[in-house]
Order: structure tokens, then C-alpha cells, then sequence
């Protein structure tokens, strides 16, 4: 957030807001919350009603462009049967907390993002696979698949299986040291501040290793209109840029659901 991800500039602050929003929901619903995360983000972001705060993330060593990186961290931490949501994860009617409640499948995500043709020069997906493989080279892992067409959208992610979480965490580590320790990957990822290797590393790669061996997989959003599942159980996930436009709207919905909560996050903004 620092590292002014996209060019844009005060994330930590709008990302304040967010991650506000996104936790009000899940207190509403009675849940428990956990945050992962270090020093300076406890500073910032403990204000808000977590159950816990670990600084799980005093231990992350890896180049700050990889975004899932803590969320790795964070996913290892917790114990089978967790639930990862993003900062901009809003979960807002019980239907959704019913649907994750699911502890048939070995492995619940967001959904299927689909429709990447990885020889499409300027796909993103395509772009940044070419990236990803440049460095790993030989240390491709056995499971990784480099002709599939789909990937998994991790806003939301719970693992039921420990054995699809463990070989998945596992990758995810040894491709991200092997990244991290080529020049010449770091230099074309400092080079280009929209690239973003996560995109193989976190989601393209846990699909290929729950296709490989062949893990039950559910998705919280699935049909041919997205859009309609997600406004039907009630699950928001605002992504990428598009996040930062809406802050205004995220404000006006704090205060009617935890008036006491936009209070204190609008004292601590003003303070950062």
C-alpha cells in the first residue's frame, strides 16, 4: 500500500475505509475476525473491532508487488476451516455466510475467472504468466499447468483439506523465493508498476494444483450472471482500481450499518 500499487497514491488511508466496511459486515453477522498483518498496519488498521491481530507479517520477505504474499502468511496461520476474505470483501446477507459454511468441498473460492487466452499478446493473465515463467525456468512446479484457460479469483478463500492448503502454500513459496531471486524479473516488475505476478502465483496456481489432483472445488459466485449471484447472497468484491471511485459510497454505508466505527476510522484518518 506504501509502494503506491497503480500509480495511485493514499491507499493506506482509502483502504482504511474498506477494510472498515469490510469487518462492520462480519461483526453485524456475529462472526469472529482475525487480522494479519505488521507493525505499521497494526498501527493503522488495529483501530478498527478485530477479535485478534497477529503481526504475522514482520516476517514477510518478499518484494512488496507481491500483493498475496501476506495473504499466503496469513492463510498458513490459521487453522483449517478459516476463511480469507480481502479488505474489499463485503459479505452483507446470511446467505453468504451459509454458502462458506460448506465443509463438503476441499477448497472454497470466490469463483472461476475464465476466458484468458494466454497467447493473446496484452492479455493481462497472458503477460504476466510470460513473466512469472521467465524466472522460474526450470523450477516450474510439476502441478503447474501453463495451458489452462481459467484461474480462481481468491476474495474469498477457505480451505477444508489441509492437503490441497499445504501443497499450495508450499508453491506459492518456493515460486515466489525463485522470482524474487532473479534480477531480471525484479527489474521488469519495478520497471512496470501494473504488472502483477500474483495473478499466477495465488490464483492461476491454485487452480492448476486443485485440478491436478482433483480437489472438490466451490465457488461462491457461479452461473452466467455473476452479477445476480453476487447481489443475491449478498457478496460484494470490489477489485483492482474500481475500488478507489466507490470510497465515497463505502463512507455512506459504514454510517448507516456502524455509526460508532465511521466515527473513530474518520478521527484516525484525519491523524494519519
Amino acid at each position: 500500500m506504501t509502494g503506491s500499487r497503480w500509480y495511485i497514491e493514499d491507499q493506506l488511508k482509502n483502504n482504511l475505509w474498506l477494510f472498515a466496511l469490510s469487518v462492520a459486515y462480519v461483526k453485524k453477522f456475529g462472526h469472529e475476525i482475525v487480522l494479519h498483518t505488521d507493525g505499521l498496519g497494526k498501527e493503522i488498521y488495529g483501530r478498527l473491532p478485530y477479535d485478534e491481530i497477529h503481526l504475522t507479517l514482520d516476517n514477510l520477505n518478499a518484494h512488496e508487488r507481491f500483493w498475496a504474499a501476506g495473504k499466503i502468511l496469513a492463510q498458513e496461520a490459521e487453522p483449517i476451516g478459516s476463511i480469507h476474505i480481502d479488505g474489499d470483501v463485503f459479505l452483507k446477507k446470511r446467505a453468504v455466510y451459509d454458502i462458506i459454511r460448506d465443509r463438503d468441498a476441499d477448497v472454497i473460492v470466490q469463483m472461476l475467472e475464465g476466458g484468458f487466452s494466454i497467447p493473446y499478446p496484452g492479455s493481462c493473465y497472458g503477460d504476466n504468466l510470460n513473466l512469472v515463467l521467465s524466472a522460474l525456468n526450470k523450477n516450474i512446479p510439476p502441478e503447474f499447468d501453463r495451458r489452462q484457460d481459467s484461474a480462481y479469483n481468491c476474495g474469498l478463500v477457505k480451505f477444508n483439506n489441509p492437503e490441497p492448503k499445504n501443497r499450495y502454500i508450499k508453491g506459492y513459496k518456493e515460486m515466489i523465493n525463485n522470482c524474487c531471486g532473479d534480477q531480471s524479473f525484479v527489474k521488469r516488475l519495478i520497471a512496470d508498476n501494473n504488472m502483477c505476478p500474483d495473478l499466477i502465483m495465488e490464483q492461476w496456481w491454485l487452480k492448476s494444483v486443485t485440478d491436478h489432483y482433483g480437489y472438490k472445488v466451490k465457488t461462491v459466485l457461479s452461473g452466467h450472471d455473476i452479477n445476480e449471484a453476487a447481489v443475491k447472497i449478498g457478496y460484494t468484491h470490489v477489485i483492482g482500481t474500481a475500488k478507489y471511485g466507490l470510497i465515497s459510497v463505502v463512507k455512506e454505508r459504514l454510517l448507516e450499518i456502524a455509526p460508532d466505527l465511521f466515527t473513530k476510522v474518520e478521527r484516525g484518518i484525519s491523524k494519519l
